[in-house]
């Protein structure tokens, strides 16, 4: 029997089991976004807002309308409700993101069609080749084989999760650098920079609200790639608040930056999350090599098997 034909039959069982997996808890997710939505839509009235006339208009506007005051005396439902907003805002996206990435696993699932049946018969093909041949080498080739085949799935996990872990950093990255921009403009802006240092700070204030939105969506994929390999590979990194990002950043941000006229503590909340991130993904790549070298040496003793023969 072909034992790559085997092999290439578990992969595609795996990833069925994967994306099935992966289904289900993006639509769960998406369930919770849009509880999430309804509340906060009631959050906002709950602060006598105008609902129609906020979820028609766009966070830059909201930011005008908000700041036009004094930051100092800011009330706190109004911070409250700038929160809800854009919290709103960033429910609204994170389930048409989802939307969108179920119709995509739906697509590769029925791309993989039934990979179960044809192990069963591949399995079933390969157990009367061992029954007639009745060679102890033949056996204990054939488990050698199907430990080395385990242990490249748990490979192919690690690499999807580091990969993941990668985008969520350098995601992450990129949200520093729009936090660390629109810090130096409200420097300047706090110094008379004028009506067009104000523009520019309010634009790269968009810029890094839609950026977090970007990371979030990275480390929510991250999370399940790490799922993925702690059920294949009984192996568990715990980094934490990868779901609730977002949420807890946007607070921040409110009374940080709207109230205070300051970015840092909104700054350093990314920083850390990218700190967790990248120690997730060294501790991956730790368990990669271990894995690698577990794999190098079920080869060898396959290899010294043949040639003792």
């Amino acid at each position: 029997m072909n034992q790559k034909l085997l092999e290439t039959c578990k992969e595609n069982m795996r990833q069925k089991e994967k994306w099935e997996d992966h289904l289900k808890r993006a639509k769960d997710y998406l369930r919770g976004e849009q509880a999430k939505i309804i509340q906060l839509k009631k959050q906002i009235k709950k602060e006598q807002l105008d609902v129609e006339r906020l979820e028609g208009l766009s966070f830059s506007n909201l930011f005008y309308t908000i700041t036009g005051q004094k930051l100092e005396k800011m009330e706190k439902e109004q911070q409250e409700a700038a929160a809800a907003q854009l919290k709103y805002e960033e429910a609204k996206e994170t389930a048409a993101d989802l939307e969108r990435e179920i119709e995509e696993i739906k697509q590769k699932l029925t791309n993989l069609g039934d990979p179960i049946k044809k192990y069963e018969q591949l399995m079933h093909e390969k157990e009367k080749q061992l029954q007639s041949s009745n060679s102890k080498l033949t056996v204990e080739m054939d488990e050698l084989s199907e430990e080395e085949a385990n242990k490249k799935l748990i490979l192919n996990e690690l690499k999807e999760a580091i990969s993941a872990g990668n985008q969520a950093s350098s995601a992450l990255s990129i949200a520093i650098s729009s936090l660390n921009s629109a810090k130096g403009w409200s420097t300047w802006d706090l110094f008379g920079g004028g009506m067009v240092s104000t523009a520019i700070k309010h634009s790269k204030i968009n810029d890094a609200k839609s950026d977090i939105h970007h990371a979030q969506r990275k480390l929510r994929h991250f999370e399940e790639e790490m799922k993925d390999v702690q059920k294949f590979a009984s192996y568990s990194i715990h980094i934490g608040d990868m779901l609730t990002f977002a949420d807890y950043f946007f607070d921040g941000f409110i009374v940080d930056w709207m109230v205070h006229g300051k970015i840092n503590d909104s700054l350093k909340q990314t920083e850390k999350m990218k700190y967790k991130v990248d120690q997730a993904i060294d501790s991956l790549i730790e368990f990669q090599t271990e894995i690698q070298t577990e794999k190098e040496q079920i080869k060898q003793q396959r290899i010294r098997l043949i040639e003792e023969a």
